[in-house]
Protein backbone atom coordinates (compact mmCIF):
# COMPACT_ATOMS: atom_id res chain seq x y z
CA UNK A 1 0.00 0.00 0.00
CA UNK A 2 1.38 3.13 -0.87
CA UNK A 3 2.19 5.34 2.44
CA UNK A 4 1.34 8.91 2.44
CA UNK A 5 2.85 11.02 4.92
CA UNK A 6 0.47 13.57 6.50
CA UNK A 7 2.06 16.93 8.11
CA UNK A 8 0.45 19.76 10.48
CA UNK A 9 0.95 23.17 9.09
CA UNK A 10 -0.20 26.30 11.65
CA UNK A 11 -1.50 29.22 9.56
CA UNK A 12 -1.79 32.87 11.09
CA UNK A 13 -5.30 34.44 9.49
CA UNK A 14 -3.84 37.22 8.00
CA UNK A 15 -4.05 37.18 4.42
CA UNK A 16 -5.88 39.61 2.56
CA UNK A 17 -8.26 40.87 5.58
CA UNK A 18 -7.80 38.22 8.17
CA UNK A 19 -5.68 36.19 10.89
CA UNK A 20 -6.92 33.44 12.97
CA UNK A 21 -5.03 30.57 13.95
CA UNK A 22 -5.98 27.37 11.58
CA UNK A 23 -4.39 24.42 10.36
CA UNK A 24 -4.45 21.68 7.37
CA UNK A 25 -2.80 18.51 6.62
CA UNK A 26 -0.93 18.32 3.69
CA UNK A 27 0.13 15.31 1.77
CA UNK A 28 1.21 14.48 -2.32
CA UNK A 29 -0.84 16.97 -3.40
CA UNK A 30 -1.20 20.57 -3.25
CA UNK A 31 -4.31 23.15 -3.25
CA UNK A 32 -4.09 27.25 -3.71
CA UNK A 33 -4.59 29.35 -2.36
CA UNK A 34 -5.61 28.43 1.34
CA UNK A 35 -7.63 31.54 1.83
CA UNK A 36 -10.11 32.61 -0.33
CA UNK A 37 -11.84 36.15 0.06
CA UNK A 38 -15.25 37.20 -1.39
CA UNK A 39 -15.60 41.20 -1.30
CA UNK A 40 -18.59 41.45 -3.80
CA UNK A 41 -21.47 44.21 -2.37
CA UNK A 42 -25.43 42.23 -1.46
CA UNK A 43 -26.85 40.84 -4.05
CA UNK A 44 -23.52 40.17 -6.52
CA UNK A 45 -22.33 37.43 -7.74
CA UNK A 46 -18.52 36.98 -7.63
CA UNK A 47 -16.24 33.83 -8.86
CA UNK A 48 -12.69 32.78 -7.55
CA UNK A 49 -10.35 29.87 -8.85
CA UNK A 50 -8.65 27.37 -6.51
CA UNK A 51 -5.72 25.14 -8.15
CA UNK A 52 -5.13 21.90 -6.94
CA UNK A 53 -2.31 19.69 -8.11
CA UNK A 54 -1.33 15.90 -7.79
CA UNK A 55 2.26 15.59 -6.78
CA UNK A 56 2.20 12.12 -6.02
CA UNK A 57 2.79 8.59 -8.07
CA UNK A 58 -0.30 7.70 -8.40
CA UNK A 59 -3.85 8.91 -9.76
CA UNK A 60 -5.80 10.19 -6.92
CA UNK A 61 -9.29 10.90 -6.84
CA UNK A 62 -10.36 13.87 -4.28
CA UNK A 63 -14.02 15.01 -3.21
CA UNK A 64 -14.89 18.31 -2.17
CA UNK A 65 -17.03 19.45 0.83
CA UNK A 66 -17.92 22.50 2.87
CA UNK A 67 -17.66 22.86 6.49
CA UNK A 68 -18.65 25.69 9.17
CA UNK A 69 -16.03 26.65 11.84
CA UNK A 70 -16.48 28.82 15.16
CA UNK A 71 -13.15 30.65 16.78
CA UNK A 72 -13.16 29.97 20.65
CA UNK A 73 -11.93 32.53 23.03
CA UNK A 74 -9.16 31.43 23.13
CA UNK A 75 -8.22 31.24 19.48
CA UNK A 76 -8.84 27.70 18.69
CA UNK A 77 -11.23 26.54 16.04
CA UNK A 78 -14.40 24.30 16.34
CA UNK A 79 -15.11 22.56 12.75
CA UNK A 80 -18.91 22.20 12.59
CA UNK A 81 -21.13 20.79 9.90
CA UNK A 82 -22.18 22.92 7.11
CA UNK A 83 -25.09 24.85 7.78
CA UNK A 84 -25.18 24.74 11.30
CA UNK A 85 -24.00 28.75 12.02
CA UNK A 86 -25.45 31.81 11.90
CA UNK A 87 -22.70 33.10 9.31
CA UNK A 88 -22.66 29.69 7.36
CA UNK A 89 -20.89 30.52 3.95
CA UNK A 90 -21.87 26.98 2.68
CA UNK A 91 -25.20 28.00 1.04
CA UNK A 92 -23.89 30.95 -0.65
CA UNK A 93 -21.19 29.29 -2.56
CA UNK A 94 -21.28 27.05 -5.34
CA UNK A 95 -17.97 24.43 -6.22
CA UNK A 96 -17.63 22.86 -10.01
CA UNK A 97 -16.35 20.60 -9.98
CA UNK A 98 -17.17 18.88 -6.45
CA UNK A 99 -15.06 15.60 -7.46
CA UNK A 100 -12.01 15.16 -9.41
CA UNK A 101 -9.64 12.41 -10.51
CA UNK A 102 -6.12 13.40 -10.66
CA UNK A 103 -3.29 11.68 -12.72
CA UNK A 104 0.45 11.97 -11.43
CA UNK A 105 1.71 15.48 -12.06
CA UNK A 106 -1.41 17.13 -13.07
CA UNK A 107 -3.39 20.17 -12.34
CA UNK A 108 -6.72 21.41 -11.81
CA UNK A 109 -9.07 24.07 -11.57
CA UNK A 110 -11.43 24.65 -9.32
CA UNK A 111 -14.38 27.01 -9.61
CA UNK A 112 -16.18 28.91 -6.57
CA UNK A 113 -19.25 31.64 -7.12
CA UNK A 114 -20.32 33.15 -4.42
CA UNK A 115 -24.11 34.79 -4.47
CA UNK A 116 -24.57 37.65 -2.21
CA UNK A 117 -27.95 37.86 -0.91
CA UNK A 118 -29.33 41.27 -1.22
CA UNK A 119 -29.49 43.09 2.01
CA UNK A 120 -26.91 41.46 3.75
CA UNK A 121 -24.14 43.13 4.99
CA UNK A 122 -22.97 40.32 7.38
CA UNK A 123 -19.84 38.52 7.00
CA UNK A 124 -19.68 34.71 6.72
CA UNK A 125 -17.23 32.33 6.78
CA UNK A 126 -15.93 28.25 6.49
CA UNK A 127 -13.86 25.81 5.26
CA UNK A 128 -13.49 23.99 2.33
CA UNK A 129 -12.10 20.60 2.42
CA UNK A 130 -9.77 18.41 -0.06
CA UNK A 131 -10.50 14.99 0.67
CA UNK A 132 -8.67 11.97 -0.74
CA UNK A 133 -9.54 8.56 -0.63
CA UNK A 134 -7.85 5.65 -1.35
CA UNK A 135 -8.45 1.90 -1.95
CA UNK A 136 -7.69 -0.11 1.04
CA UNK A 137 -5.87 -3.54 1.25
CA UNK A 138 -7.21 -6.53 2.60
CA UNK A 139 -3.64 -5.95 4.95
CA UNK A 140 -4.73 -2.35 6.17
CA UNK A 141 -8.19 -3.25 6.50
CA UNK A 142 -9.78 -4.55 9.78
CA UNK A 143 -9.89 -8.12 8.54
CA UNK A 144 -13.83 -8.36 10.08
CA UNK A 145 -14.84 -5.88 7.47
CA UNK A 146 -15.01 -5.67 3.81
CA UNK A 147 -12.36 -4.00 1.78
CA UNK A 148 -13.62 -0.46 1.03
CA UNK A 149 -13.11 3.59 0.90
CA UNK A 150 -10.91 5.55 3.90
CA UNK A 151 -10.43 8.77 4.56
CA UNK A 152 -6.52 8.99 3.72
CA UNK A 153 -6.07 12.65 3.66
CA UNK A 154 -6.96 16.63 3.25
CA UNK A 155 -6.59 19.93 2.72
CA UNK A 156 -8.52 22.98 4.33
CA UNK A 157 -9.11 26.09 2.62
CA UNK A 158 -10.66 29.08 4.24
CA UNK A 159 -13.85 30.74 2.84
CA UNK A 160 -14.50 34.25 3.53
CA UNK A 161 -17.40 36.86 2.63
CA UNK A 162 -16.47 40.35 3.56
CA UNK A 163 -19.57 42.88 2.07
CA UNK A 164 -17.47 45.73 0.02
CA UNK A 165 -20.14 47.80 1.57
CA UNK A 166 -21.88 48.18 5.31
CA UNK A 167 -20.38 49.31 8.58
CA UNK A 168 -16.95 49.47 9.52
CA UNK A 169 -15.76 47.06 12.21
CA UNK A 170 -16.64 47.49 15.76
CA UNK A 171 -14.30 46.16 18.21
CA UNK A 172 -13.77 47.11 22.00
CA UNK A 173 -10.45 46.17 24.12
CA UNK A 174 -10.80 45.66 27.85
CA UNK A 175 -9.76 43.81 30.99
CA UNK A 176 -5.47 43.83 30.71
CA UNK A 177 -3.76 41.57 33.42
CA UNK A 178 -0.47 39.99 33.71
CA UNK A 179 -0.56 36.43 33.33
CA UNK A 180 2.19 33.90 34.86
CA UNK A 181 4.78 33.57 32.24
CA UNK A 182 6.33 30.31 31.59
CA UNK A 183 9.27 32.46 30.33
CA UNK A 184 11.54 34.05 33.03
CA UNK A 185 12.66 36.75 30.32
CA UNK A 186 9.18 38.24 29.56
CA UNK A 187 6.51 39.29 31.40
CA UNK A 188 2.65 37.88 29.99
CA UNK A 189 -0.24 39.71 29.77
CA UNK A 190 -3.73 39.07 28.52
CA UNK A 191 -6.37 41.25 26.93
CA UNK A 192 -9.89 40.97 26.06
CA UNK A 193 -11.30 41.86 22.22
CA UNK A 194 -15.05 41.91 22.32
CA UNK A 195 -16.16 42.22 18.14
CA UNK A 196 -19.59 44.00 18.52
CA UNK A 197 -20.42 43.95 14.39
CA UNK A 198 -21.08 42.04 11.76
CA UNK A 199 -17.95 41.87 10.00
CA UNK A 200 -14.74 39.94 10.26
CA UNK A 201 -12.43 42.60 11.34
CA UNK A 202 -8.45 42.27 11.06
CA UNK A 203 -6.41 44.96 13.99
CA UNK A 204 -2.98 45.16 15.14
CA UNK A 205 -2.33 45.31 18.98
CA UNK A 206 0.81 45.98 21.22
CA UNK A 207 2.05 46.85 24.42
CA UNK A 208 3.50 50.24 25.38
CA UNK A 209 5.14 50.53 28.58
CA UNK A 210 6.19 54.13 30.03
CA UNK A 211 8.21 54.84 33.24
CA UNK A 212 6.02 57.09 35.44
CA UNK A 213 9.31 58.90 36.94
CA UNK A 214 11.05 59.33 33.81
CA UNK A 215 8.10 59.97 30.91
CA UNK A 216 10.57 56.97 29.00
CA UNK A 217 8.14 54.72 26.68
CA UNK A 218 8.85 51.05 25.53
CA UNK A 219 6.07 49.72 22.66
CA UNK A 220 6.89 46.36 21.90
CA UNK A 221 6.26 43.66 19.28
CA UNK A 222 3.04 44.37 17.12
CA UNK A 223 0.80 41.23 16.66
CA UNK A 224 -1.71 41.05 13.89
CA UNK A 225 -5.52 39.56 15.08
CA UNK A 226 -8.63 38.88 13.39
CA UNK A 227 -12.18 38.77 15.66
CA UNK A 228 -15.30 37.53 14.40
CA UNK A 229 -18.76 38.89 14.85
CA UNK A 230 -20.40 39.16 18.00
CA UNK A 231 -17.57 37.23 19.58
CA UNK A 232 -14.73 37.64 22.32
CA UNK A 233 -11.11 36.44 22.34
CA UNK A 234 -8.55 36.57 24.47
CA UNK A 235 -4.59 37.34 23.66
CA UNK A 236 -1.27 36.68 25.18
CA UNK A 237 0.86 39.85 24.99
CA UNK A 238 4.96 39.98 26.00
CA UNK A 239 7.21 42.35 27.14
CA UNK A 240 10.74 41.87 27.95
CA UNK A 241 11.24 41.12 31.84
CA UNK A 242 14.56 43.16 31.94
CA UNK A 243 13.36 46.94 32.26
CA UNK A 244 14.68 49.58 34.33
CA UNK A 245 13.56 49.15 37.95
CA UNK A 246 10.30 51.58 38.64
CA UNK A 247 6.33 51.83 37.87
CA UNK A 248 5.44 51.91 34.72
CA UNK A 249 1.97 52.41 33.21
CA UNK A 250 1.34 49.54 30.69
CA UNK A 251 -1.24 49.71 28.14
CA UNK A 252 -2.35 47.40 24.97
CA UNK A 253 -3.69 49.75 22.38
CA UNK A 254 -5.67 48.16 19.49
CA UNK A 255 -5.53 49.60 15.64
CA UNK A 256 -7.95 48.21 13.03
CA UNK A 257 -9.28 49.76 9.70
CA UNK A 258 -12.48 51.90 10.31
CA UNK A 259 -11.53 52.73 13.60
CA UNK A 260 -11.13 57.04 13.96
CA UNK A 261 -8.82 56.43 16.82
CA UNK A 262 -6.11 54.50 18.74
CA UNK A 263 -8.13 51.76 21.09
CA UNK A 264 -6.16 50.57 24.69
CA UNK A 265 -6.67 49.71 28.27
CA UNK A 266 -3.96 50.29 30.83
CA UNK A 267 -2.74 48.51 34.17
CA UNK A 268 -0.09 49.72 36.32
CA UNK A 269 2.83 47.55 37.27
CA UNK A 270 5.82 47.60 39.27
CA UNK A 271 9.71 46.58 38.18
CA UNK A 272 12.06 45.80 40.85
Amino acid sequence: MTRIHLFLRYFLFLSILFVIPQWTLAQDFEVAPVRVVFNAAPGETQSRTVTIKNHGNRKETITLRMQDFLVQRDGKMEMLPAGSTRNSIASWVTINPGFIEMEPNESRTIQLNLQAPNDEYSSMWGVLSFVTTAEQTAFSADRDLQTGMSLAGRIDIFLSYIPATGEAGRIEINNLQEAESTNPEERLFTVNLDNLGERITAGKIFLVASNLRTGQEHRFRTIDVTTYPQSSRTVELTMPAGLTPGTYSVAAILDYPGSSSLKGTQITINVD
